[in-house]
């Protein structure tokens, strides 16, 4: 093959030690049907390799900015609006994948029905929701496959082979997440006609009544320095797939991680103390981690895009704060939605939390145990 094109785009070197393999990839690639620019671009920033699995997907296609709008019938500013809102933002003249078509036509359903502020901010949310899910495929991929693995290959073309793998297990992701989504959105309705009320005795349009808690480790900052990052990362995994499922399993879920910290929704109270209980147990069990404490509150909240809003966030956020290592604690507004019996109950007296005047009598809670 001419490699005359290749070296003057300065991908190839004929003299280099490594030009075999660069050239096994670059005739594998433009056989899958790479372009030049392709290859010059990817290999500008170091990821010629994963051109490979760029070439898997049969969804490529692009337009402008402005002949999406035009073709589904809304305004090109409206469109920016809401591809900003999603994750891939455009310059002017700029290409987007045309399949988008979609996306918009879903938004333009939902302004008719909800207006279009409410719709873009849950868009935003659609966008913040696909940014992790891909953000979390890429580092499992790299964790597991990637430099430093043992595993990644030991050349460009065995690296493109793995690129091609990794995207075609990814290409099962959606459909996959399309079933989780109709699952937990039944899920949810339940839960928020439970939780919010329905007509006279609504509690209007975003609040809820809910078990909301937080379990945070202790001593994070010191323990981190202690571990390399791939054991801190496999740790810090375990914290947060314990939480996930005894949340889940208790009724609730987890509403977002924050570094060394879980925020989780309960439908009771019971639900919510048992689920801190045994998230701090778990930490306790694992022979790295640091101890875990944890706080637990019950009351009315804002719930807005998937996430709570508050005066009971305020203070179950501030209270985690005041629990002893392996401990979980509630305060004395909501310890009497506690069922007789179902945990034992031990007094700690009041504590003064930043942003409250008067202090905050608190409890600690704990698995009743007989005599």
């Amino acid at each position: 093959m001419d490699t005359t094109e290749w070296e003057a785009a300065g991908i190839y070197d004929p003299a280099s030690p490594l030009a075999p393999e660069r050239r096994a990839l670059l005739e594998y690639l433009s056989a899958r049907g790479a372009s030049l620019e392709e290859m010059v671009e990817a290999a500008a920033v170091g990821r010629l390799p994963a051109v490979a699995g760029d070439l898997v997907s049969d969804d490529q296609a692009t337009e402008t900015v402005e002949e999406l709008a035009a073709r589904c019938g809304a305004s090109t500013d409206m469109v920016r609006r809401v591809l900003v809102g999603v994750g891939p933002s455009v310059e002017e003249g700029g290409q987007v994948l045309s399949s988008l078509d979609a996306l918009i036509a879903a938004f333009i359903r939902g302004v008719a029905l909800m207006g279009e502020r409410p719709t873009l901010a849950f868009t935003r949310t659609i966008g913040a929701a696909a940014t992790s899910v891909a953000e979390a495929a890429v580092a499992l991929f790299y964790a597991q496959l990637g430099p430093g693995t043992g595993r990644e290959g030991d050349s460009e073309l065995e690296r493109a082979y793995m690129a091609e793998r990794a995207f075609l297990a990814f290409s099962v992701v959606p459909e996959a997440l399309s079933r989780a989504l109709v699952a937990q959105f039944h899920r949810a309705t339940v839960r928020a006609t439970i939780a919010r009320g329905w007509g006279e005795h609504g509690l209007g349009p975003e609040s809820e009544t809910v078990a909301l808690g937080f379990v945070d480790l202790v001593g994070s900052t010191a323990w981190a320095a202690s571990l390399d990052l791939r054991e801190q990362s496999l740790a810090l995994s375990r914290f947060e797939s314990a939480a996930w499922s005894t949340a889940v399993l208790a009724g609730g879920r987890v509403v977002k991680l924050i570094g060394d910290e879980v925020f989780f929704a309960a439908p009771s109270l019971d639900a919510g103390c048992a689920t801190a209980i045994q998230i701090v147990a778990a930490a306790a069990e694992d022979p790295v981690l640091p101890p875990a404490r944890g706080s637990v509150g019950w009351g009315l909240a804002t719930a807005r895009e998937g996430d709570y809003f508050g005066p009971l966030v305020n203070l179950v956020s501030r209270l985690v704060k005041t629990a002893a290592p392996g401990s979980v604690v509630v305060g004395e507004d909501s310890i009497g939605a506690l069922s007789a019996g179902r945990f034992d109950v031990r007094p700690l007296g009041p504590h003064r939390l930043r942003g409250l005047e008067a202090p905050v009598a608190t409890f600690e809670v704990s698995n009743h145990r007989a005599d």
